[in-house]
């Protein structure tokens, strides 16, 4: 019996497909044009690109290394994000059972006074579902009026990423989205919301990006690269 038990586990791992059990990733490098490794944020959409559809995300490092595990292959968009750089968008494909390795190189932003700008953030307990969720607000200004629907949240804990609710109803995500307080609302059924994990970024129609926004979440004056 155990002879035939062992044989039938021999023959199903040869009738496997050859990376069955690997890792389904897109993983990467971001650079400056003058090859300087960059740090920042990755962040993907599942489907096309420009769909709004956002999945998952990864801090890209001081080495400018990011990785992401995916659930599945299939179509993405990938839009990374620096400090004082212009934002890079990417369709890309990934296939099951493969890592997708990719360069991004970034242009450096020729003035910050195009640029969005996040001028607060604030965790707030949900009054409606009070001890079970977090309301996040963050208050955009644009000096263009060209915001666009990536007004971002990016959870590192969890590896989750938000397009954040905007004040009022947009048409459609080509409109230019207004300027105001946008909202998440975090469940905290399985854990609560720790502020340090969460980093935050917003980008215009014209790829002007804010500075990417981190614990204790304080703006500072955005630095010319």
């Amino acid at each position: 019996m155990i002879y035939i038990v062992s044989l039938a586990l021999w023959l199903m791992a040869f009738a496997l497909p050859p990376g069955a059990d690997a890792a389904t990733a897109l993983a990467g490098i971001v650079r400056a044009q003058s090859g300087q490794p960059l740090p920042g944020l990755a962040l993907l959409e599942k489907g096309e690109i420009h769909n709004n559809r956002w999945d998952r995300g990864a801090l890209v490092d001081g080495r400018g290394r990011f990785r992401i595990e995916l659930a599945e292959g299939g179509q993405y968009g990938l839009h990374v994000y620096s400090s004082g750089y212009i934002y890079k968008p990417n369709a890309v494909k990934v296939e099951t059972g493969k890592t997708l390795e990719v360069e991004v190189v970034l242009v450096p932003e020729p003035t910050r006074a195009n640029d969005p700008v996040i001028q607060k953030v604030e965790f707030v307990p949900s009054e409606t579902r009070k001890g079970k969720a977090t309301i996040i607000k963050m208050e955009v200004t644009d000096p263009n009026g060209d915001l666009g629907p990536q007004v971002l949240a990016f959870d590192a804990a969890t590896g989750r990423t938000f397009a954040m609710t905007p004040p009022r109803w947009v048409w459609s995500l080509k409109s230019n989205y207004p300027p105001g307080v946008y909202q998440l609302e975090v469940d905290e059924s399985r854990a609560p919301t720790e502020p340090r994990d969460w980093r935050f970024v917003v980008a215009d129609h014209r790829c002007n990006t804010s500075d990417i926004l981190s614990f204790p979440h304080e703006p500072k004056p955005p630095q010319v690269q």
